[in-house]
């Protein structure tokens, strides 16, 4: 079945388009010229055909899709997203979307429209920044929502616009409360690798030549390591292993008779000149005089 809705006022205009075998669709009496907290414009319920295919360039309104069987692909943006059961997606307004159904297993969608003054921090609050698809653990309660929002659309009781926008909004919250408590999880495991790997060197720094090997023993890839030291400490690998190094070199000086040469071989130099260009540039003495100066 070909559909293809159009609305029209003076300052708007929707075209719903797309290959669709069972269709569900409701619609609310929203002014468009009306500021609105959260207001549903439309939802529905469709399941896709194999040639299903939006492209969209712009879009006036948020959207969120919750896919419950089959699937598609959904480009947002310069971004492509995987849409199937226990996934969400959304796009915000202004930004370019794609619709492609999986031609062996179209998707069976609720999606719904909306638009209101709180509709962009509750998007934004969700995970969806200005669009995109996130898979989702608590999948039963949002997809009760959406099916409570699609029960009450397709009524069209007296009170089905107000309960509609007030079960809209406890998804956004449901999903919202799911991406920051992912968030925080992502975040507690980052600092734990992060403190692993600090551990490590704090306690083999005067053995460890380079960064990589550190990287190596703690099993990471040295780009994950550098990007989990610029975002806990401030400071790359490389920097926080010399200044190790140095701050150990500036105590054996004080506290030790070794030469210079045998202290940079303790600290892993290959050889003395480069451990004293070193020494010198971070603690602004050569090693013999910062050694005299203290003594």
């Amino acid at each position: 079945m070909r559909r293809k809705n159009t609305i029209e006022n003076s300052s708007f205009k929707l075209c719903l388009e797309g290959n669709v075998t069972e269709s569900k669709y409701f619609f609310f009496d929203t002014d468009p010229k009306k500021e609105y907290e959260l207001a549903i414009i439309f939802g529905g319920y469709e399941k896709c055909e194999e040639d299903f295919e939006i492209k969209r360039r712009t879009y006036p309104y948020y959207v969120i899709e919750i896919p419950i069987g089959g699937k598609c692909i959904l480009r947002i943006g310069n971004k492509t997203h995987i849409l199937t059961k226990n996934t969400i997606a959304g796009f915000s307004p202004g930004v370019f979307h794609h619709y492609t159904a999986d031609k062996a297993d179209p998707m069976k969608h609720i999606f719904v429209v909306f638009t209101g003054t709180q509709a962009g921090e509750l998007f934004e609050a969700a995970g969806f920044n200005k669009g995109g698809g996130l898979k989702i653990k608590k999948a039963g309660e949002i997809q009760y929502l959406a099916e409570a929002i699609l029960k009450k659309g397709l009524e069209n009781s007296i009170h089905s616009q107000q309960l509609c926008q007030s079960y809209l909004r406890a998804l956004l919250l449901e999903q919202s409360a799911e991406f920051n408590l992912s968030n925080k999880s992502r975040e507690y495991s980052s600092l734990n690798t992060y403190g692993r790997c600090k551990k490590y060197i704090d306690e083999n720094f005067s053995h460890i030549m380079l960064p990589r090997q550190a990287a190596e023993k703690c099993n990471l890839n040295i780009r994950y390591m550098s990007r989990l030291f610029k975002k806990h400490a401030g400071i790359t690998p490389e920097s926080y292993l010399m200044r190790l190094k140095l701050n150990k070199a500036a105590n054996l000086l004080l506290i030790s008779n070794l030469s210079v040469k045998s202290i940079a071989a303790e600290l892993g130099f290959a050889d003395q000149y480069h451990f004293s260009r070193t020494f010198k540039k971070f603690h602004g003495l050569s090693p013999v005089f910062y050694r005299a100066a203290h003594l």
